[in-house]
């Protein structure tokens, strides 16, 4: 088992991991607790992947994280060198888009907010 494999696993059994220092946090269900010698054996492993990933808003769930490698051609006049800054700026746009705050979101559609996450590797479910 992969530490993405477990990470998904935790998930789609509505627990959550995180990082807190050099420990790895987390919240099962109680008839997922078969889960956590398997947590015990990968920490090293999920600390890593999960220090990679960005913090993810309130609203968006994280469904799928394969950044590609830069450059990322997005349009003709917009080409994406830094992945992870790009990545981190479209989710808070996405985030400020949720609160209803266009301005922030830089005046961005939710829908073109999605569509540049997926074309650099990233896919989010909201709610």
């Amino acid at each position: 088992m992969q530490a993405s494999e477990i990470l998904r696993v935790v998930k789609s059994a509505g627990g959550s991991l995180w990082v807190n220092g050099d420990s790895l946090g987390f919240r099962l269900p109680e008839s997922e607790s078969s889960l956590v010698p398997v947590l015990r054996t990968f920490k090293c492993e999920l600390l890593e992947l999960l220090r990679q990933r960005p913090h993810i808003p309130t609203g968006i769930h994280l469904v799928r994280w394969e950044p590609l490698p830069a450059p990322v051609r997005l349009y003709p006049w917009l080409t994406v060198l830094d992945i992870e800054t790009f990545i981190h700026a479209t989710l808070a746009q996405l985030a400020s888009q949720l609160r209803g705050n266009d301005t922030m979101a830089g005046n961005w559609s939710r829908e073109e907010l999605l569509t540049r996450l997926e074309a650099v590797g990233i896919t989010v479910r909201l709610g």
